[in-house]
């Protein structure tokens, strides 16, 4: 294609691109992305809190849940979300769900009074009994298909399964695993072992303490530990402003609710979380995945940036919309300070992550150099850095693995310093880097904690290396990522996860940014094949599809999701037109 072809092409893709973009912004400056969400797992969690913690109260939420599960089951036994495999952990929660509310008063099959004086309408709830009966078989079946719930690569979830299972009566493998209430004696190692599994431990634990039988020393440990637990959780009830809900998150807020409920503790934190799932029921009976208000308003804003609209007057509502969104009091229950940024509302649970991105974002708009809300957010970066140089989820020197040290979130976290105006010399970012060329995998790649394979790490990492590498280790490191890279691409020049698997949107962007940061022209055959892949799949709308490449819990749950997928592509491209008109230039 012809140089003065392809500008005026990608001129076309970026301009459409970022009005695709502004038709999603809210009057306050949010970038929001689809209505609904639905969620298998996150409607099979709400049902389940809800049958032990007021089951006739929600009688007609369970009725509908349970309904919106049997519709949903696909033709293999299981669920997962649109466009994703079907997963055990989705299928084994559904599997519970059903099981439990099938012969209790909360079932779509119950013919006595409603609570309202009314008869629920069984059509409109969905299957029938028999039908109801026969998804709970195909479920399990399907569920052995696919390794079963010991076959999940969370600890935690394949505990969880267990749990649930036995509670249903349902045939499940192994012992269900003994929750220590008395590790919450000890607040700071809780918070490095559980990060943000710490308030759903608690109200699990406190549970367990309630019906597992123990000797005498064990019985005067639960009694000491009892408070904190409770403590723990009702401090992120109160710090969310006592909404009932927890991180704005179904997912979270059920598991909390049904912790508080099996235990008999706080009933009045358990009818606020129990309301709350209630009104976050969706019409059709099922739950979503949680908002992402800031997570999404971070990947428009670094696309359009990114596209040259830094002086758009449209982003002064989102500049004021992530200054609100900074949170300014301390997140106690994680041993957080203020100054951080979650992923949804200005309460949700501290990211460093989003923290990072919307600081940066911060100091690239106008005038930013001047912000104290991105000074604040550099400030809890700089507080939260784990002692090895790295950073995790929330917690500093967080336990490695689940969320623990994470290599995109540091090479993020270093991006932040740097766009605040930080030396590559500088302290923070020298640990940093000296810890990114140790852990890299030895193909090359890096590990990302929210995003799934080995693409979206291996990129972010290499652009931290490239921007503030100054040693010969920082160099090889980022030659071999640039090697990873190279050596995934697929034949049709777009990327996937790394391990052979189809082409995304998400990954040929990370990857086309990566290897641009790296130094290899816009000429070059790999990042020319990715812009060409990524012009040809915007859709006329200017947005791009999605693919379930995001973690929603780590090798468990993934989803796919149009904003990012959008942010992502026009960030991309724009910056291949940056890099073809300099080559040009010169």
């Amino acid at each position: 294609m012809p140089a003065s072809a392809l500008t005026d092409r990608l001129d076309a893709a970026v301009a459409t691109g970022a009005e695709a973009l502004f038709a999603r912004q809210r009057a306050d400056g949010a970038f929001v992305f689809g209505a609904r969400r639905t969620s298998p797992l996150n409607t099979a969690g709400a049902v389940i809190a809800l049958h032990f913690a007021d089951p006739r109260g929600s009688a007609e939420a369970i009725g509908r849940g349970v309904a919106w599960l049997c519709r949903n089951q696909r033709d293999d036994g299981g669920w997962a979300m649109p466009g994703v495999p079907t997963e055990p952990l989705a299928t084994a929660v559904a599997a519970a769900a059903l099981q439990l509310t099938a012969a209790g008063p909360t079932g779509p099959d119950h013919t006595g009074a409603h609570p309202t004086g009314t008869t629920p309408d069984r059509t409109a709830l969905g299957r029938t009994a028999p039908d109801r009966a026969a998804a709970v078989p195909a479920a399990l079946e399907r569920l052995a298909a696919l390794g079963g719930a010991e076959g999940l690569p969370e600890p935690a979830m394949a505990a969880l399964c267990r749990q649930l299972h036995a509670l249903a009566g349902l045939p499940y493998q192994g012992a269900p695993r003994r929750l220590p209430l008395e590790l919450l004696l000890l607040p700071g190692l809780s918070r490095r072992l559980l990060s943000l599994r710490l308030p759903i431990f608690a109200a699990q634990a406190l549970a367990q303490a309630e019906h597992r039988r123990r000797g005498p020393v064990g019985r005067a440990l639960d009694r000491l530990a009892r408070p904190r637990a409770l403590a723990v959780v009702r401090g992120a009830y109160e710090r969310e402003g006592a909404t009932g809900g927890f991180s704005t998150d179904p997912w979270l807020t059920a598991l909390i609710c049904l912790g508080l409920a099996r235990s008999g503790r706080a009933p009045d934190l358990t009818a606020a979380a129990a309301r709350w799932l209630r009104r976050a029921a969706g019409p059709d009976g099922s739950w979503d995945l949680m908002p992402l208000d800031v997570t999404w308003t971070n990947f428009a804003t670094a696309a359009l940036l990114e596209a040259g609209h830094a002086a758009d007057p449209r982003l002064a509502a989102t500049r004021a919309m992530l200054r609100a969104h900074q949170q300014k009091e301390p997140f106690d229950a994680f041993g957080c300070p203020p100054g951080f940024w979650g992923f949804s509302s200005p309460r949700s649970w501290p990211m460093a992550l989003e923290t990072a991105e919307a600081g940066s974002l911060l100091f690239r708009l106008p005038g930013g150099a001047d912000d104290g809300h991105a000074r604040d957010g550099i400030a809890w970066l700089t507080a939260t850095q784990d002692s090895a140089g790295t950073w995790s989820l929330c917690v500093r020197d967080s336990k490695p693995g689940g969320f623990g040290p994470c290599p995109q979130m540091t090479a993020k976290a270093v991006g932040a310093l740097l766009d605040s105006g930080a030396p590559p010399g500088d302290a923070r970012v020298a640990r940093a880097l000296r810890r990114l060329a140790a852990v890299q995998r030895p193909d090359g790649s890096y590990e990302a904690l929210w995003y799934r394979g080995g693409t979206a790490g291996t990129a972010a990492v290499l652009e931290a290396l490239t921007r503030a590498g100054t040693t010969d280790a920082h160099r090889r490191a980022a030659r071999r990522a640039t090697d990873w890279l190279l050596r995934t691409r697929r034949d049709d020049g777009s990327w996937g996860a790394g391990d052979g698997g189809p082409g995304t949107v998400e990954d040929t962007a990370w990857a086309l940014r990566g290897l641009l940061a790296a130094g290899l022209p816009p000429d070059h055959p790999a990042p020319a094949a990715a812009a060409h892949r990524l012009l040809e799949a915007q859709r006329a709308d200017g947005g791009w599809p999605p693919s379930p490449v995001h973690e929603y819990i780590r090798g468990c749950a993934r989803y796919a999701d149009e904003g990012i997928a959008t942010g992502l592509a026009l960030r991309a491209l724009a910056h291949y037109r940056t890099a073809a008109r300099a080559q040009e230039g010169s």
